[in-house]
């Protein structure tokens, strides 16, 4: 009986595919593996392999593929970090249906999230189609979120998701000419410390 696939595997396959042709073979083979479904899988689900796969399909210029994948890992009904919904923004996004992205957003954003991540991928979604507001938005509800969470209960999780959003929104806010506020000036000190450290 053949062993069940494991992250591993899927990594190994993923990490071969470079090319256009590479990259849609792998998004078949992930796809095909995601509708006979390994029970013993464990952590290697239906959602996960469709990810992986419109991952690929993206990667490939094949976007409207893509979101088929993103669709059919929702569908799934399984986690993917940080929320299987993210992927499905981004992919609708990329391919011009703002409505339908922004409509999952906003369920997105109604459930609150405790994971940062969910507001960083969200946020970095819209940065990278172009919608700086939207993006800065997002990020910023990320970092009061996290800041909270740290001030609160004095979470590693919280403090690190703050960082990322915090370094995020900097990004995005230099690029929309925005003056420095004080979580960009956390962000400007932790810099200036590691540089002084290291120098």
């Amino acid at each position: 009986m053949r062993r069940p696939r494991t992250a591993d595997d899927i990594e190994e396959l993923c990490a071969r595919a470079r090319t256009p042709e590479e990259r849609r073979a792998t998004a078949q083979r992930l796809a095909a593996w995601a509708e006979q479904p390994d029970p013993r899988a464990g952590e290697v689900t239906p959602a996960l392999l469709f990810v992986s796969a419109g991952e690929h399909l993206t990667a490939a210029d094949d976007l409207r593929e893509a979101v088929d994948c993103f669709r059919r890992a929702v569908e799934a009904g399984q986690y993917v970090p940080p929320d299987v919904r993210c992927y499905l923004h981004g992919g609708l996004l990329r391919v011009g249906d703002l409505d339908a992205a922004r409509d999952l957003a906003d369920e997105l954003r109604r459930e609150r999230p405790i994971d940062g991540d969910v507001y960083l991928l969200i946020g970095e979604n819209y940065e990278s189609t172009g919608d700086l507001r939207t993006a800065h938005r997002w990020l910023t509800m990320g970092v009061q979120r996290a800041v909270n969470d740290v001030e609160v209960g004095d979470d590693l999780d919280a403090a690190e998701d703050a960082a990322g959003l915090m370094a995020a929104r900097l990004r995005v806010r230099h690029a929309l000419d925005l003056p420095l506020d004080e979580y960009d000036r956390v962000v400007a000190s932790a810099l200036l410390a590691t540089r002084e450290r290291s120098g």
